[in-house]
């Protein structure tokens, strides 16, 4: 039976399985006395089964081929008595089982053709997504690289413009002090975006180890006090942690993370009457968090403030979330944003991990 060119393994298989059950179950069928009906009854059975099997394997035509087989091993006189017109009610009986043979060979087959189409269709759609998915995967990357250039160039074309204008004003021999103060602040500008820069690029958690929450949270009061003092800002620091609970990660760039969403915080309330910004840490499922929250107007576009260089701040580079994200990614966590009228949250997750 060669339902295909070139079989392959697994129809190799399939055969040998049909050749082989069908000679175990003629074996039976001639050898067995006709008194044994239980064996009988078994074994014709056991031709259903064969016939169901070829018919998953090999579709339709399969089934049909199979159980033509088996109904010719099992009752050869019906089709000799068909075939010369010697045809009596002996054979009857003979007749119906070949016919129910038949029905399952072709049933079978109908519905495994059925079941192979539907798997190629399947299997097409999925082929057809993942290309789709490759081809959003590289148009996504193209975005990303596009608005990146943009961002670098839009970063750097300010700082270089007042340096070249401050470099004419020398040629023309105006030694002013006030333009060296200008040319080296716009190289120290150019310096530090190079810096932040390079850190989102390359930013890795490079000196892990256990960190108490209480020492950490006081750093990031001190640290953000004297800017909440200067914009007139209350900042809280809340921990709903055990005091000698410890984080483990990179201290440095944990710091930095932190920090930068508090600043964010105070930036987003200055000139707020009684504007607020509370740091509070805490543990949930499995990972510590540290949520910030301010009481400012909320924010618009919360879909794209972790995009590198986006920012809505006149002197902001569009790097501080973006770095922030990236230091929550590598310490297993994420950062999460809800904004409204009455306010923004940001918290940072920290996956629990253990030296």
């Amino acid at each position: 039976m060669e339902l295909k060119k070139t079989p392959d393994k697994d129809s190799l298989i399939a055969i040998g399985i049909i050749v082989l059950s069908t000679a175990v179950v003629t074996y039976f069928h001639y050898s067995v006395p006709g008194h044994f009906s239980a064996v009988h009854l078994a074994h014709y059975y056991i031709f259903y089964i064969i016939v169901i099997y070829a018919a998953f394997k090999f579709g339709f035509k399969g089934g049909v081929i199979v159980a033509a087989a088996m109904t010719v091993i099992y009752s050869p006189n019906a089709y000799i008595g068909v075939l010369s017109g010697h045809f009596g009610h002996h054979h009857v009986p003979s007749l119906v089982e070949i016919s129910m043979i038949y029905a399952v060979g072709i049933v079978s087959g109908y519905f495994s053709g059925k079941l192979k189409d539907e798997k190629r269709k399947v299997e097409q759609m999925s082929a057809e997504k993942l290309l789709l998915e490759k081809k959003m995967a590289h148009d996504d990357r193209l975005r990303s690289l596009g608005q990146l250039s943009a961002g670098i160039a839009h970063e750097i074309r300010n700082p270089l413009a007042a340096i070249k204008s401050g470099i004419a004003l020398i040629k023309s021999g105006k030694n002013d002090p006030k333009i060296t103060d200008i040319l080296e602040s716009e190289i120290e500008r150019l310096n530090s975006f190079v810096d932040r820069f390079l850190q989102y690029a390359r930013f890795g958690n490079n000196d892990p180890y256990d960190i108490p929450v209480v020492s950490f949270l006081a750093e990031i009061a001190e640290l953000s006090k004297l800017t909440a003092l200067r914009r007139d800002v209350e900042v809280k620091v809340e921990n709903t942690l055990p005091q000698d609970f410890t984080v483990f990660g990179d201290k440095n760039s944990l710091k930095q993370a932190v920090l930068n969403l508090v600043l964010n915080g105070i930036d987003a309330v200055e000139g707020v009457p009684e504007g607020r910004v509370s740091l509070k840490a805490g543990h949930d499922d499995g990972r510590t968090y540290f949520s910030v929250a301010d009481n400012g107007h909320g924010m618009d576009n919360t879909d794209r403030i972790f995009e590198p260089f986006y920012t809505t701040k006149d002197d902001g580079t569009g790097l501080g979330l973006p770095i922030a994200g990236k230091i929550a990614q590598a310490h297993g966590g994420e950062i999460t944003v809800e904004s409204g009228e009455s306010g923004t949250v940001f918290t940072m997750y920290i996956q629990d991990r253990h030296k």
